[in-house]
């Protein structure tokens, strides 16, 4: 289960230690990612492909650049988006993010502008929680008052996706037992998921899924990588043909 300092509205001096210890990590996890990125390029074939992530301010969303192929460029995005703490995927040139093909209907991938609409959503999202993250109460799935400002402009950013399926991941740090921790991160998806809902997201579209620490953004321990690593993450669909989103988490 989640320890001490879970949720940034404490004294003065443990947001302050929060915040420094964010920034100096930040970068150096950024550069991971994206040393990782490049590897698994390489190692994909895909040598002719750059890879970059913003640094000011930073960002988990990796820009690719490289003259090949419209199939190779889609299995060069896949490969970089199986990367755990890789949140987006785009082109230079603001292309939109190619999608998996398992995200769109049978056969093939998504047409360009479903496509594109996927990227312009993800992007308006992304930029509603820039900088921020939801805080929750230690232990428990309570969303402070805070974050429940923050979720707000979430919901604000989804309304224009209407069509498209939102995933909603929970993520703990690796502190106590991996099973609690999976099941509190469920919770807290739930309750995140609920939260878009009561905000006019329809409820088909949503779905909410917990990884407890299965999934890093951080490795070792320490306070800034526990941080890192609790957190909940919103990634933007194509729905399925039925326009129910639950298959998207395998549900």
């Amino acid at each position: 289960m989640d320890v001490g300092g879970k949720i940034l509205t404490g004294a003065a001096a443990t947001a302050l230690m929060a915040l420094v210890g964010h920034i100096a990590t930040g970068d150096s996890f950024i550069a991971e990612l994206e040393n990782t990125a490049k590897t698994e390029l390489t190692a994909q074939g895909h040598e002719g492909v750059t890879v970059s992530l913003g640094r000011s301010p930073l960002s988990r969303t990796a820009v690719l650049d490289g003259d090949i192929t419209d199939e190779a460029k889609v299995e060069a995005a896949d490969a970089v988006r199986a990367i755990a703490g890789i949140s987006g995927v785009k082109w230079a040139g603001d292309e939109p993010v190619v999608a998996n093909a398992s995200q769109g209907a049978t056969g093939g991938g998504l047409d360009p502008v479903t496509q594109a609409k996927i990227a312009d959503c993800q992007g308006g999202v992304d930029k509603s929680v820039e900088g921020k993250k939801l805080s929750f109460k230690s232990g428990s799935a309570y969303i402070s008052p805070a974050s429940n400002k923050l979720l707000d402009k979430i919901s604000a950013a989804l309304k224009p996706c209407s069509g498209l399926a939102i995933a909603v991941g929970g993520h703990t740090d690796n502190n106590g037992d991996a099973q609690v921790n999976r099941i509190l991160s469920q919770e807290r998806a739930d309750r995140v998921r609920q939260g878009l809902i009561d905000r006019g997201i329809a409820a088909n579209l949503v779905t909410a899924k917990g990884f407890g620490a299965a999934q890093p953004l951080a490795q070792g321990g320490g306070a800034a990588a526990d941080a890192q690593n609790r957190r909940i993450e919103f990634k933007v669909q194509a729905a399925t043909a039925t326009g129910d989103a639950s298959a998207q988490q395998g549900e």
